[in-house]
């Protein structure tokens, strides 16, 4: 059987469609996967959709699939008006959006994934094989010819993550649309769809997350369907995935590990995970972490590993907005503690970053600054990253926003806001400052923000400093570093590669 497989992600990551392409490979099916990367809002043009469309035509598919996430939700009907009027075919979109959405995403597609797709795909893949009804197969919502939809219950979770085979790496089967252009995906092609321009690839050891956050789509995501939320691959079913992208892409310098919190597990898999992956891999890596999970003697066993890297939610330093708002218990002994153990290794960890949410309509002015105040006390150098909060569908906060009026219920702005633009406020602008700013110079402006001298001050640290000189400086140090890498990368050592290039990312 043919099939086309659509990812619409800005990044050739795309960890579910690839997956989706390994076990229906893995059965026995012509798989053809089209990455379209752009941004969330870049809506392709007449001309891109055109091509696009007439690619997958060219094909001859049986079954298309394109996943999106919900920001790509206005892209993905576009292309899928298109790819239909070109390839009257049936079409199943999958992945968060679906999942979380499935009625509107109905509207248009004639069939939906809901939940975890390896399972369902194959069931619907062989029963369109074999010309038998698909109609009511776990996971799958379906298009009856008189227009009805049959909404059929999900599939259980999958409980053995080592059951499944490594996603599909094979790019002589892929192809992406690059600068208006159908080509091959190319070394020179991936490289530059690697966020954080790094030479790194990214991986997951887990799926699911032992938190509950309730802006977070794993709050929603958990109450789909039956089993275990939180599943982890064994050290060896992991790290064999790694050798193998390895050998795949000889220039790699790193890996980074995309699973919610890494740090959970017990002792036992992460002596595992480190004894092979020193023996096997022996590239830097970067994961994320909730404060809570970051201890003294974890992080023992993973800087000799190769840890470079770590990124962690603080979200917002309001007790009052972490626990009440986000349900996230993370006190600021905690997570102070988190961040000094990360620093006593700082020549190990050469990136920390944590990550705040900013323009919550549950914050007050006092909620922003005493995140400021937090991060003004933080040992330097470190990053901040900053996200615009984003109501996705079916999450608590987003049913309790909707109770509360602060939104309608539908989601325009879901669709046209990216959570990496927030809003221009002061205080967002002095958050942005902190990691190159002197904490008494935040705390004073903080102090005095209401009155003039707190906002001259404010217009020198941020405008005159942060902005005109420190930028400044920057981009003539990146310009000169990347230059340096780019004749002399290939006889350096891949951490020094990393971590140098992990010193010019501008947050």
């Amino acid at each position: 059987m043919k099939i086309v497989l659509i990812s619409v992600e800005n990044t050739l990551v795309c960890f579910g469609i690839r997956m989706i392409s390994a076990v229906l490979k893995q059965d026995g099916h012509n798989v053809q996967t089209l990455f379209v990367p752009r941004e969330f809002n870049d809506l392709e043009s007449e001309k891109d959709l055109a091509a696009i469309a007439e690619w997958v035509a060219g094909q001859r598919p049986d079954l298309i699939g394109i996943s999106l996430m919900s920001s790509h939700w206005r892209r993905v009907a576009a292309i899928h008006k298109a790819v239909k009027k070109a390839a009257p075919v049936p079409i199943i979109w999958g992945g968060i959006h679906p999942t979380l959405a499935p009625e509107e995403c109905m509207e248009h597609a004639d069939m939906v994934c809901v939940g975890e797709g390896e399972t369902p795909m194959r069931t619907l893949a062989e029963a369109m094989q074999n010309q038998t009804g698909y109609d009511s197969i776990p996971g799958i919502w379906v298009r009856n010819t008189n227009g009805s939809i049959k909404a059929n219950p999900p599939a259980d979770r999958m409980s053995n993550l080592d059951a499944l085979p490594y996603p599909d790496h094979d790019d002589r089967s892929h192809i992406v649309y690059h600068h208006h252009c159908l080509q091959p995906i190319s070394d020179p092609v991936w490289r530059s769809y690697i966020p954080g321009f790094m030479d790194t690839h990214y991986v997951m050891s887990s799926r699911g997350c032992p938190h509950n956050c309730t802006y977070c789509c794993n709050s929603a995501l958990r109450k789909v369907a039956a089993g275990p939320y939180l599943r982890r691959r064994s050290p060896e079913h992991f790290v064999g995935e790694m050798e193998q992208i390895k050998n795949r892409f000889p220039k790699l310098k790193g890996f980074v590990f995309m699973d919610d919190s890494f740090f959970y597990g017990d002792r036992e898999w992460f002596e595992t995970f480190c004894r092979l992956y020193s023996q096997r891999i022996g590239l830097p890596f970067f994961c994320w972490a909730n404060p809570v999970a970051v201890t003294r003697e974890r992080i023992e066993m993973l800087t000799p590993a190769g840890l470079v890297g770590v990124h962690v939610g603080l979200e917002s330093g309001s007790p009052r907005v972490s626990e009440q708002i986000y349900n996230r218990r993370v006190s600021h002994e905690q997570f102070y503690e988190c961040m000094n153990i990360l620093h006593d290794y700082r020549n190990d960890i050469v990136d920390i970053r944590v990550d705040v949410i900013t323009d919550n309509p549950y914050e007050t002015d006092d909620d922003v600054a005493e995140t400021v105040r937090v991060l003004s006390y933080l040992k330097k150098p470190f990053f901040v990253g900053i996200v615009s909060l984003i109501f996705y569908p079916k999450t608590h906060l987003q049913e309790q926003a909707i109770q509360d009026g602060h939104i309608a219920g539908n989601h325009d702005r879901l669709y046209e806001e990216e959570f990496f633009h927030y809003r221009p406020t002061m205080l967002n602008r002095l958050m942005r400052s902190v990691p190159k700013t002197p904490g008494s110079v935040i705390r004073y402006v903080l102090k005095n923000r209401n009155n003039l001298m707190g906002k001259i001050a404010f217009n020198v640290v941020y405008w005159g400093y942060f902005v005109l000189i420190r930028r400044t400086l920057w981009k003539l140090r990146r310009f000169i570093t990347l230059s340096y890498l780019k004749r002399y990368e290939h006889t350096m050592d891949p951490r020094k590669v990393v971590t140098t290039r992990v010193s010019l990312i501008d947050f």
